[in-house]
């Protein structure tokens, strides 16, 4: 049969031209030639299948094909015809009750993940964070545009830290909103007194002469000097002796001013892991309850004491708007303070006015681009004489 001759032809020539393809290929990567050849020979198996069927199908079309082969291959069709219809049935019916399974499981996974889905918007996902700055004793301003510093470590510090701990969660037993102040209670208002540390700062400061004064929060977590230069370089590996220390040392942004007299003042310090230097500021993402008895910090200068009320605590990132907010430029800041204070943990009602003075603490995390800040506004003020 004329078909069928070209067929056979077809099939040969198809081969033929495969296995000198398949042969070229291999002298040239050499590296894959064995499970390349062994693909080549499934191939050519497949393909002989195939052009064997199709001329046996065209066989029973010939004139010269007996009676009885053209019934064999008739009946061989049906009989292929009808395992295909069964095997399609039974894939379908396959089909749906893997669907429906699937279904029900998605269902399911859906409806716990929803039920979770609370406690890891609001807690999980910033306890994640706060884990993170965890894992690593500091985070060096070179991967952070400079938003580190620290300094020293004392005695006192150290069982104001283990106490802060253990008055932190008797908070979060009794606590049952994790939500901030404002949300369950009126707007907090400053005290009628309130205490500051007593420092020597003018003994300190004569020592040490870029020293401009002291951060203090009052429950004693963190208690260090100010130190300032000419540049927010110096202080990231220096401690404010000037020893070079992993902790580095709190330092003002060299261009803010001084005396805390601008709209915005920054403070840099390390985040470390022991919870030193402003390692403990990671404590108001982890826990927001933690604020309820932390909302107060302290700037304490030669001629006065600064008692600062947080309002608001946020990751940023380290090109972040804020940062451009010093010197001049920080009137910018509190004449509107809204776009700065959306990306807040917390929902406040405190104000900041255009005559406002306010102090960033900020320290790094461990993802390179993201710094933490806690922006308190000044409520009260003392006069210091030493």
């Amino acid at each position: 049969m004329h078909i069928v001759s070209r067929l056979e032809e077809t099939k040969k020539s198809l081969i033929l031209g495969f296995m000198l393809a398949v042969k070229g290929f291999n002298a040239e990567h050499r590296s894959i030639a064995k499970a390349v050849t062994f693909l080549a020979l499934v191939l050519i198996a497949l393909l002989s299948a195939l052009f064997t069927c199709a001329i046996f199908v065209c066989s029973l079309f010939d004139r010269t094909t007996s009676t009885g082969k053209r019934i064999a291959g008739i009946a061989m069709a049906v009989v292929l015809l009808c395992v295909a219809i069964f095997a399609s049935q039974k894939f379908t019916g396959f089909e749906k009750h893997v669907a429906t399974e699937s279904g029900k499981k998605a269902l399911q996974t859906t409806i716990a993940s929803e039920e979770k889905e609370p406690a890891v918007t609001e807690q999980e996902v910033v306890a994640a964070i706060g884990e993170a700055t965890n894992g690593a004793d500091s985070y060096t301003s070179e991967e952070q545009t400079g938003n580190e510093s620290a300094t020293i470590t004392t005695e006192q510090n150290v069982a104001n830290a283990s106490a802060s701990e253990e008055q932190n969660m008797t908070s979060s037993e009794t606590t049952t909103s994790a939500t901030a102040p404002s949300e369950t209670e009126p707007t907090p208002t400053p005290s009628v007194s309130w205490n500051t540390a007593d420092i020597d700062l003018a003994q300190l400061m004569e020592a040490y002469p870029e020293m401009v004064g002291w951060v203090y929060f009052e429950d004693g977590h963190i208690s260090y000097p100010i130190m300032q230069t000419s540049d927010n370089e110096k202080y990231k590996n220096l401690d404010y002796m000037g020893d070079e220390a992993p902790t580095g040392a709190i330092f003002l942004d060299y261009r803010s001013a001084a005396d805390f007299t601008d709209a915005n003042s920054i403070i840099y310090g390390h985040n470390m892991k022991d919870g030193t230097m402003f390692g403990s500021l990671r404590e108001y993402r982890k826990d927001p309850a933690y604020y309820n008895d932390h909302m107060y910090f302290q700037v304490i200068t030669p001629e006065k004491a600064y008692r600062y009320l947080i309002f608001e605590y946020m990751d940023v990132a380290e090109n972040y708007v804020l940062y451009d907010y010093v010197s001049d430029a920080a009137l910018e800041f509190v004449k509107d303070a809204e776009p700065v204070r959306i990306k807040s943990y917390m929902d406040s009602e405190i104000p900041v006015k255009e005559d406002s003075k306010v102090v960033t603490l900020s320290t790094c995390t461990r993802k390179d681009d993201l710094q933490f800040v806690v922006l308190g506004v000044l409520v009260e003020e003392d006069d210091r004489y030493n």
